[in-house]
């Protein structure tokens, strides 16, 4: 069976800004690298995370480590024009905020973490105060892209929204950086990573525009496994209470009239998964190189 959908590059794309930098405006590639991951991105210029992660909040950036961004913004509005020449315009793109990364690159602040995805990630990370140099980062490049895109929907996606308090709380720091939801194009969506998502994806919804259901992670989480172990050998991807949580999610988006992607490995990999996403008619999802 063929597969009827739209397949956007995007998260695990490690030369993400090299190849920003080399398409052109008439390649085909321009409209499927709409989701931009903020992970790839830094690791592609080498801006290491450990960079951002300091006890002083408030320190400067290197001369290094402003060039480096300076070329990110210069590359991503770049591509921001070229994907508006082109016509894909709703959204210009999305960012996936940093904060989903599989590595441990903050033990120096947070203490090793055996599972790091267990540990201080997404908006758990944006809220403690040795982060807020990355964040208000991130958001300053946000700012500097709606230069380019004007009042063309551009949207943010945020990462590891564990609780409502999380979703109410990201909201507050986007407005303290001057972004706020629904002015001027801006959306906000999140990731839907845990289990506590998909079940109560009605509610979160309420504090957001759409979401992106991350197979991998709704597997992990479900299941209780390690993907770096690798004695837990699972067809996790569609295992039924997997696929229970991703449908239920996915019904309540479409109940709410709001968009839902997917992406993880088994969206590239798992001849099941991709039926199921065939039976549910979802027509994008999201994969890496």
């Amino acid at each position: 069976m063929e597969m009827s959908k739209e397949v956007l590059a995007g998260l695990s794309d490690q030369k993400m800004v090299t190849r920003c930098a080399q398409m052109d405006a008439t390649r085909e590639q321009v409209a499927q690298l709409e989701f931009i991951a903020m992970d790839a991105c830094m690791a592609d210029i080498d801006l290491h995370l450990s960079a951002f992660g300091q006890s002083d909040a408030v320190c400067e950036m290197s001369a290094v480590e402003t060039e480096r961004f300076e070329k990110l913004v210069q590359v991503l509005s770049d591509f921001a024009q070229k994907r508006i020449a082109a016509g894909h315009t709703r959204p210009v793109f999305k960012i996936i905020f940093s904060g989903a990364e599989a590595g441990d690159p903050v033990g120096h602040i947070d203490g090793q973490e055996a599972n790091p995805l267990m540990g201080v990630r997404g908006v758990s990370r944006y809220l403690r105060p040795e982060w807020a140099k990355l964040f208000t980062l991130q958001c300053e490049l946000i700012k500097r892209l709606r230069l380019v895109t004007g009042d063309l929907p551009l949207a943010i996606v945020i990462p590891f929204v564990r609780t409502y308090s999380d979703a109410a709380s990201v909201h507050d720091l986007l407005a303290e950086q001057g972004l706020f939801r629904g002015k001027a194009g801006l959306q906000v969506h999140f990731m839907c990573d845990l289990p506590a998502n998909a079940l109560m994806a009605d509610k979160f919804l309420h504090y957001f525009d759409g979401m992106v259901i991350n197979l991998d992670h709704l597997a992990q989480f479900s299941l209780a496994i390690d993907p770096g172990n690798t004695a837990l050998d699972y067809a996790s991807h569609n295992n039924d209470a997997v696929i229970f949580l991703a449908q239920r999610a996915l019904k309540m988006s479409r109940d709410a009239g709001k968009p839902c992607e997917f992406t993880g490995r088994a969206v590239k990999n798992s001849e099941p998964v991709r039926r199921w996403l065939i039976e549910q008619d979802v027509s994008r999802v999201i994969c890496g190189d």
